[in-house]
C-alpha cells in the first residue's frame, strides 16, 4: 500500500480501513512536495482533534518525545551496547520520533504501526534510513531473534491483546536483548494523557468510555491503561525475561507546553520522584511508567 508492506490481517473492530487508506493517499500525494513538518500539519488538518485543548495536549507530548527517545536509548544501552549491523524495532512507531533518534545510533531500524498515515509520516521523517511496515503488534512479520532491542512507547494501552503482543515482542528479540516500554498509569492523579480529563482511570471501564465520549466526543474504548500491579502481572505472564518498572522524568520541551498549574504539578513530581520514601506513592498514583525488560 503506497510502497508500504501491509501485513495487517485482523485489525480491531473499531479500525476504519477505508478512512485509513484515504488519509494515507492524501498524504502520499503531497509527500514529495512538503517537508516533515508540513506533512504533519496536513495530517492534523485531515484528522483534526475534537478541541484545541486536546490538540495542544497531544502536541506537547510530541514535543517531548525526541528527548524521551534519547533517554530511553540510554537505558537500553545500559543493558546492551549496540554493535555494527544491529537492528532495532519500534512497535507502534506513531510519528517516528523514537525511530529517528534510534537511527542516529544503529545501522538498521524498522517501525510497525496499524495506521498507514502514521507510517507515511514516519517514512518521511526517516528519509530512507529505515523500514516501515503495516502490521498488528499481535502478529509481527519478523523472524525470531531478529532485533537487538524493541521499543514500544505509549502503545501498550492501545493494544487489544496485551499478552500476545508482549509475547511477540519477546519472540523477535535476540537473547539478552532489552525491551523498552512506556505507558500511562491507569490510576494517575494527573489528567489522562490521551483525553486531558481527571480521574478517568478510577472509573470502571464502561463508565470511563461513556464519560469520555460525553466530555470529548471521541472514541475511547480502545485505550486501556494499566496500573503498576496489573503491569507487573502482565510482564511476568507474557514476557520471557526480567523486567524493571521505573518512574521516569519529564522532557523540558514537554513541560514548557503545559499550563501554569500543570507546570507546578510537574515541578513537584520531578522534585519528589527520586525520594525513596515517596517513590512508592508514584507507583500507585504517578502519571506514567517506563519499563526495561531483558529477554532471557
Amino acid at each position: 500500500m503506497f510502497g508500504i508492506p501491509d501485513f495487517r490481517v485482523a485489525p480491531p473492530a473499531y479500525f476504519d480501513r477505508n478512512a485509513d487508506v484515504e488519509t494515507a493517499r492524501l498524504l502520499v500525494e503531497e509527500e514529495h512536495e512538503l517537508d516533515f513538518e508540513g506533512l504533519l500539519h496536513l495530517y492534523y488538518r485531515l484528522r483534526p482533534e475534537p478541541s484545541v485543548e486536546l490538540h495542544e495536549l497531544h502536541m506537547a507530548h510530541v514535543a517531548g518525545e525526541e528527548d524521551q527517545a534519547r533517554a530511553a536509548l540510554d537505558l537500553i544501552e545500559e543493558h546492551r551496547e549496540f554493535a555494527p549491523g544491529d537492528a532495532v524495532l519500534e512497535v507502534g512507531c506513531g510519528l517516528g520520533q523514537f525511530l529517528a533518534a534510534t537511527a542516529e545510533r544503529v545501522d538498521h531500524v524498522a517501525g510497525v504501526d496499524l495506521c498507514l498515515p502514521l507510517l507515511v509520516l514516519t517514512r518521511k521523517r526517516l528519509d530512507g534510513r529505515g523500514l516501515v511496515v503495516a502490521a498488528e503488534a499481535e502478529r509481527l512479520p519478523f523472524r525470531q531473534g531478529a532485533f537487538a532491542a524493541v521499543i514500544a512507547a505509549d502503545v501498550l494501552e492501545h493494544l487489544a491483546e496485551h499478552e500476545q503482543s508482549l509475547r511477540e515482542m519477546g519472540r523477535v528479540l535476540a537473547s539478552g536483548a532489552p525491551l523498552f516500554l512506556s505507558t500511562p498509569n491507569r490510576y494517575s492523579l494527573s489528567p489522562e494523557p490521551h483525553v486531558g480529563l481527571w480521574g478517568v482511570g478510577f472509573l470502571p471501564r464502561p463508565w470511563a468510555n461513556r464519560y469520555v465520549r460525553w466530555r470529548r466526543r471521541i472514541f475511547y474504548d480502545d485505550v486501556r491503561p494499566q496500573s503498576a500491579v496489573a503491569l507487573r502481572r502482565l510482564l511476568r505472564t507474557a514476557f520471557p525475561g526480567a523486567a524493571r518498572i521505573l518512574i521516569p522524568g519529564l522532557s523540558p520541551r514537554q513541560v514548557a507546553r503545559f499550563s501554569w498549574f500543570k507546570r507546578r504539578l510537574a515541578g513537584v513530581y520531578l522534585a519528589l520522584r527520586t525520594v525513596p520514601v515517596v517513590r512508592g506513592i508514584f507507583y500507585l498514583f504517578g502519571p506514567f511508567f517506563h519499563v526495561v525488560a531483558v529477554k532471557r
